[in-house]
């Protein structure tokens, strides 16, 4: 049976099919567009509030940026699978766990390994966003069809 015939002919090919080449060239597009949102409203809220307040404005766009585009774009999830009473808290959680992994991998590489700044943000830059995508692919953003083929 294809995957259009299992979700009655609404799937897309990604999110079923696990072409994973697109799906993290859709994830990184909408990572850079989400960082970059981030910095410009910081950059210009700066001039007006706290520097604190200004990276939390952008940080609030960014996620909002990153939630509905990988949930629309991304993982190309179909309309009945959106589920934003479910999916909203499990991205909240899983990008709060990824700033909090971010941090344990700098403590981690400075004060156990001893490694200099640029390597430390390397590891912590290069390793968050794979385990985002893995997060957000498996836990939030999940179609029914996948969900159902998972517990098969």
């Amino acid at each position: 049976m294809s995957a259009a015939e299992r979700t009655g002919g609404t799937a897309r090919p990604d999110s079923i099919s696990g072409q994973l080449p697109g799906e993290l060239t859709r994830f990184a597009l909408v990572g850079a567009l989400a960082s970059c949102t981030h910095y410009v409203i910081a950059l210009l809220s700066a001039g007006h509030i706290t520097l604190y307040g200004a990276n939390l404005l952008g940080y609030m766009a960014a996620v909002a940026i990153s939630y509905f585009g990988h949930q629309r774009y991304s993982f190309r999830l179909a309309a009945q699978d959106i589920s934003h009473s479910s999916q909203l808290p499990r991205f909240v959680l899983g990008s709060l766990s990824g700033l909090a992994l971010s941090y344990l991998l700098l403590a981690l590489a400075r004060q156990v390994l001893d490694a200099p700044n640029w390597l430390a943000l390397a590891l912590a830059v290069g390793l968050v966003p794979v385990y985002a995508f893995l997060f957000n692919k498996r836990f939030v953003f999940r179609s029914a069809a996948n969900q159902r083929g998972q517990e098969s």
